[in-house]
């Protein structure tokens, strides 16, 4: 609607009027006036089916699928810390694009105002109902409205927070909206320091976001390199192209860990003379992208740099200090490892795939293959909500039992234990663990009980469903969520043809109980 309405508008417009003149899509918010920057807005629609999310903040109202796209769709009430109200038939999704496309539910939209810009004021000039650093200006006495505020998303804190990347495939864009409208974008990235941030065990490093030319899963296939050092683990092709595999850990001096499902590559473009080069770096866990201020940002302490720290290019002190984060440098980070048999091995393999001809259709790229092999998925519901989760992780689905026997001292999600076997299963109420309100006991509810490294743990679920068959290229990646949401959505299903949507959870992230539970358990058994 806005965009369209906006053309109609700039038709009856000469261009000294729209030099003059700019244009926004006005909405309410209880009986306040707001107003979008009719470049933000994408499209106008009503509020949509929406898939919830678990462990989202309670802005979050959930995931919609707009013709094929996941959408985050967020309340602006909440967000403003206005109190809740249930949507109505006058309710309104606008689709805005700020870097990160969301969309935010607003009690109902006005009209397309067109301003004059020397009606805009500033901000600190007139009362305002909500905080000033959200606002990019104000409009007095226009259209019988008595006050406009033109509203910034980008200034909103829950779309600054740092794109999640943990669970994704592809390259992260870093965006995250402008600091203003008025600002220059090469000041704000002057004033931001943008880091993709990573775990090696328990400590966090990072690496410059223009460094990283895009994060993947770590590839099944990997070829090892004769007579390269230990910590070149391999070579493999990405999007027909030959990338040396550096094990992070090794460069850090860590000991090699087994591969986990949560290990990504993070491939890193290092300035070589006149060009650049392409290196995978293989790191524990990819965790966020984040926008520090440069006043959070501190240089290497001296004491470090004379034990030869050269790889830490600046120190990032978050949340009040407490998290320290070190951002490596991508040049000095494989400044020690001899790449030199690797690119050997690369140039035999480069000339191998030109000189190669593909003659048939069926002989597609093994990535390509990839993406057709079918995923199986245990769906289940709860609160209504479709999840799903991969076949391989699920031991079995069993029924509730009579009664549970109790744990003490342990958390609220817990359930109890139950005798499966001769083998003792600790039950985690899911509704309880995802924040969800409590619902009666019925003869539809089942146990799944999920095998990570080893350890049985049983979840209650309101219903089974199905077991649902999806392509590789049917899952798609979740959207920007906070970080303890991303921590448990891996994918995001479209089922029945894109009728529906299925939170694909990740089964590692359901590590909740302690030793000391297990123990507790185990002698009340």
């Amino acid at each position: 609607m806005a965009k369209q309405d906006s053309n109609t508008i700039e038709a009856d417009l000469d261009e000294s009027q729209l030099s003059s003149v700019r244009q926004f899509v006005s909405f309410l918010i209880r009986e306040e006036i707001f107003a979008f920057s009719i470049d933000l807005v994408q499209e106008i629609i009503r509020v949509p089916a929406l898939a919830r999310v678990p462990m989202a903040p309670p802005s979050m109202l959930g995931l919609a699928n707009l013709r094929g796209e996941v959408l985050p769709v967020f309340d602006l009430r909440s967000m403003l810390g206005v109190e809740h109200k249930e949507t109505s038939d006058a309710s309104r999704v606008l689709v805005v694009d700020d870097g990160m496309k969301v969309g935010l539910v607003v009690d109902r939209v006005a009209e397309v105002l067109n301003v004059p810009v020397d009606r805009i004021e500033n901000v600190d000039a007139v009362e305002k109902t909500i905080d000033s650093k959200l606002l990019s200006g104000v409009v007095k006495n226009f259209n019988d409205h008595d006050l406009v505020q033109l509203f910034d998303p980008g200034r909103l804190p829950e779309l600054q927070v740092k794109e999640v990347v943990g669970g994704s495939t592809g390259r992260s864009s870093g965006k995250v909206g402008k600091a203003t409208e008025t600002t220059d974008t090469e000041e704000v990235q002057d004033d931001v320091l943008q880091i993709v941030s990573l775990l090696i065990g328990e400590e966090e490093y990072a690496f410059n976001l223009a460094d990283v030319d895009e994060i993947v899963r770590v590839p099944t296939q990997i070829a090892e390199v004769p007579n390269a050092p230990f910590s070149v683990v391999g070579l493999c092709t990405l999007r027909d192209r030959v990338l040396p595999l550096v094990s992070l850990r090794d460069c850090l001096g860590q000991a090699r860990t087994e591969q986990k499902d949560s290990n990504r590559v993070v491939v890193l473009q290092i300035k070589d003379g006149d060009g650049y080069r392409r290196v995978g770096m293989i790191v524990d866990r990819v965790r966020e992208v984040l926008r520090v201020p440069r006043d959070l940002v501190d240089d290497v302490p001296e004491g470090v740099k004379r034990h030869g720290a050269n790889e830490i290019e600046c120190i990032c002190k978050l949340d009040g200090g407490q998290r320290l984060v070190s951002v490596l440098s991508a040049g000095e980070s494989i400044s020690g490892v001899d790449l030199s048999e690797a690119e050997k091995a690369m140039s035999a393999i480069s000339t191998e795939m030109t000189e190669q001809t593909v003659e048939d259709d069926d002989m597609n790229t093994s990535a390509d293959a990839a993406d057709l092999e079918d995923v199986q998925l245990v769906v289940f519901k709860l609160a209504k909500e479709d999840f799903g989760i991969s076949i391989h992780a699920v031991q079995e689905i069993i029924r509730l039992p009579e009664q549970f026997v109790e744990v003490p001292k342990a958390q609220a999600e817990v359930a109890g234990i139950i005798n499966l076997r001769s083998m003792v299963l600790p039950v985690i109420d899911m509704r309880r663990y995802f924040h969800l309100a409590p619902c009666e006991r019925s003869e539809r509810q089942r146990i799944i009980v999920l095998n990570s490294d080893g350890v049985m743990t049983g979840y209650i679920v309101d219903s089974v469903t199905e077991v649902l068959r999806v392509t590789r290229n049917e899952l798609t990646d979740p959207p920007a969520l906070n970080s303890e949401a991303a921590r448990f959505v891996k994918h995001v299903a479209k089922a029945h043809g894109g009728k529906s949507m299925v939170l694909v959870l990740e089964s590692s992230a359901f590590d909740v109980l302690n030793a000391d539970e297990l123990q507790a358990g185990d002698a009340k058994a």
